[in-house]
């Protein structure tokens, strides 16, 4: 009687992992979460209202600058008004960068990508109200 012919396997284990295993490990990880719109939806509905306030202080802030003078200048607000008017520009800019980061990146990287506007907006507010003379 013959004994079958076994196909002959490699002893040894290959140390990396085939590239279909990597690429579906990266494939699982570039799909976007269920629901990812929330937390940059969310922070742009925040941050809007309070930028609109930060807007109007700013545009209100140039009469604080009514009693400067020569021999009273206003060095301060005025640095503070410019550093204000920075600040919301910025603030304005970054309220799109919260979405591929919330898409791609885990829940709690989407949430705090999602308070820089915010953040940005309450910083420019608080520039403005130290630099006025409020704080």
């Amino acid at each position: 009687m013959s004994t079958p012919v076994r196909p002959q396997v490699p002893t040894q284990s290959s140390p990396m992992p085939s590239p279909s295993a990597a690429e579906s490990r990266f494939a699982d990880r570039a799909q976007p979460r269920r629901k990812w719109w929330i937390a940059p939806l969310g922070g742009v509905l925040v941050a809007l209202p309070v930028q609109l306030v930060a807007a109007f202080l700013l545009l209100m802030s140039p009469m604080a600058l009514d009693s400067c003078t020569a021999a009273n200048p206003c060095g301060r607000t005025e640095g503070a008004i410019g550093a204000a008017l920075v600040l919301l520009l910025l603030a304005l800019l970054s309220l799109g960068v919260p979405w591929y980061p919330a898409k791609r990146k885990s829940l709690g990287v989407g949430i705090g990508v999602s308070l820089i506007p915010l953040g940005l907006t309450l910083a420019s507010i608080g520039t403005l109200l130290f630099g006025i003379g409020f704080g």
